[in-house]
């Protein structure tokens, strides 16, 4: 076989295995449904149920970043509660370990009979349901990277036999610190350490390395993970950043644990070998299962100090007041085997969210309460709790409620919407007071809206305070007022260009606001009239 057959097999091999990784991933994922993902939240109790429900995610999705985002969704949402259940994806990344396994193990004759019956499935347009067609990608996308990996077995042979007594070659072999260097450039370019170690796994059974060489190059891959996750802390809220952040230690406890073997392999060769002996089979499985064993190793060892990597990351990044505002109050994972509970929690939450409406306007004010949280603030922090409250209702609908209480859901799910629709709306209004607060109009219009949301507040937070028949008088429809304001506007020419268009949109938002507000109370008393007779 020419170089350049061997070099085309070998991406070939490559291309097919990195192609049968994403669909595997991307197909398993909305294979396990919203019904499998909210039983996936209501097993994480504990510190045991997180290590085996995160371990079977992992081997699901292949991907403890998959895991990782599903399990801080659901803590924005306050399904899930405390730091234990972010122990999870700690645990993903031995589920992930797995896939260094199977690639041990041949398996390109059942690899090829998958990918020729998928085949045949596809071009004659045999599966017709949505959730087939994702089991039939996810089993190509498994097979394609079993046989990607099998190609690479094959392009292996024939480059060991050039490369071998090549001067700069046995150099490398005898570096471990180049190896695990490059180990962990592969790693970072693949953002999966496990993606290497099946790499890795391939070019042993190739022949392309031994064991002592493969050991440093999967312990940079592992180490590499720690870049990995660390890189997708900044950006992330309290729950996010501390899931990567044990993940960067249980990457780290892993690397350790890798670098120790290599270290001891390499100064004690006969006792090293038969340490590493001791799992038996070809020296490409006893790769694989260290691999595994190091994933293990610093999932334990995440474990034992979650509680002092949470104090830590808690000092170095303060939980910032926007995500403080945003965390729900009354959203109890417990109340949703009980939907008449879950649905009262709701609207307790929801009222506290409405509560902050005129606090949207104290910075514009008259009279400003600088003190107060600023509309920016408040804006991200009530459309991320609206979310959450959305999300808490579509996790009690899985729970099979009554009719009534389903139609109750949608209305406290609309109520929700129009609460975060109201927030953005109040926002735009504050930032285009900016340009209008010189004109008297102005500062009437934001009264006039302070004290409408007021009332609106005042009913959400407590039923008995105003009767909704007359809170929805008060918000009224202004159509006709807001119109002869802009005529006004238009006839003075004494008022800027900029400032008269940023008057003109702050009418138009008015509106806006008063007619989401209305559909606000409108929803919000339905759903108590339903909660009362349920």
């Amino acid at each position: 076989m020419s170089a350049l057959a061997t070099i085309s097999e070998l991406f070939a091999g490559l291309g097919l295995f990195f192609i049968g990784v994403r669909a595997l991933s991307a197909n398993l994922v909305p294979l396990m449904g919203r019904r499998a993902r909210a039983a996936f939240a209501r097993a994480l109790r504990g510190r045991l149920s997180c290590a085996i429900g995160g371990t079977i995610a992992g081997a699901v999705t292949q991907s403890s970043t998959a895991v990782s985002w599903i399990v801080v969704s659901f803590v924005r949402a306050g399904i899930l509660t405390g730091s234990v259940v972010l122990l999870a994806p700690v645990w993903a990344n031995v589920g992930t370990a797995l896939l260094p396994l199977i690639v041990a193990l041949d398996t390109s004759i059942a690899a090829g009979i998958v990918i020729g019956l998928a085949g045949f499935a596809s071009y004659f347009k045999l599966v017709k349901r949505e959730s087939l067609k994702h089991a039939m990608e996810a089993a190509l996308g498994a097979a394609m990277l079993l046989f990607g990996m099998h190609l690479v077995a094959l392009a292996v042979g024939p480059i060991r036999d050039g490369l071998m007594h090549l001067p700069w070659w046995e150099a490398a072999l005898e570096q471990p610190l180049v190896l695990a260097l490059i180990g962990a450039a592969f790693s970072c370019i693949a953002q999966s350490s496990s993606v290497s170690a099946a790499i890795a796994v391939a070019a042993m059974s190739g022949g392309l390395l031994d064991l002592p060489a493969a050991l440093p190059l999967v312990a940079g891959a592992n180490a590499a993970g720690m870049i990995n996750n660390a890189v997708l802390i900044p950006g992330e809220t309290t729950a996010g950043r501390l899931t990567f952040a044990l993940q960067v230690v249980q990457k780290g406890i892993g690397a350790l644990f890798l670098a120790a073997v290599a270290i001891f392999a390499a100064l004690y060769p006969g006792p090293g070998a038969s340490v590493l002996g001791w799992a038996g089979g070809p020296p490409d499985g006893q790769l694989a299962i260290l691999f595994l064993l190091a994933q293990i190793v610093g999932a334990a060892g995440a474990s034992l100090i979650e509680e002092p990597t949470r104090r830590l990351m808690l000092r170095l990044m303060p939980v910032p007041a926007v995500e403080t505002l945003a965390q729900p109050a009354y959203l109890m994972r417990e109340a949703l085997n009980d939907p008449a509970a879950a649905l009262d929690l709701t609207l307790h939450e929801l009222g506290r969210l409405s509560a902050r409406l005129p606090q949207m306007l104290d910075h514009i004010r008259d009279e400003p309460d600088l003190s107060a949280p600023s509309p920016a603030v408040l804006r991200t922090a009530g459309v991320t709790l609206a979310g959450a409250i959305r999300a808490y209702l579509a996790s009690l609908l899985d729970n099979q409620p009554t009719r009534p209480q389903v139609a109750t859901a949608l209305l406290l799910e609309d109520a929700a919407a129009n609460a975060s629709a109201l927030h953005e709306a109040l926002a735009e209004l504050a930032d285009a007071h900016a340009d209008a607060r010189a004109m008297p109009a102005a500062g009437r219009l934001v009264e006039a809206l302070h004290a409408l949301l007021g009332t609106v507040a005042d009913h959400a937070e407590d039923p008995a305070a105003d009767d909704p028949e007359m809170v929805l008088s008060l918000l009224g429809h202004r159509d006709k007022l807001m119109e002869d304001l802009r005529l006004r506007l238009s006839s003075q020419e004494d008022v800027g260009a900029e400032a008269q268009n940023a008057l003109f949109r702050m009418t138009v938002l008015f509106e806006r606001i008063v007619w989401l507000a209305r559909r606000l109370v409108n929803d919000l008393s339905q759903a108590r009239r339903a909660t009362a007779t349920d």
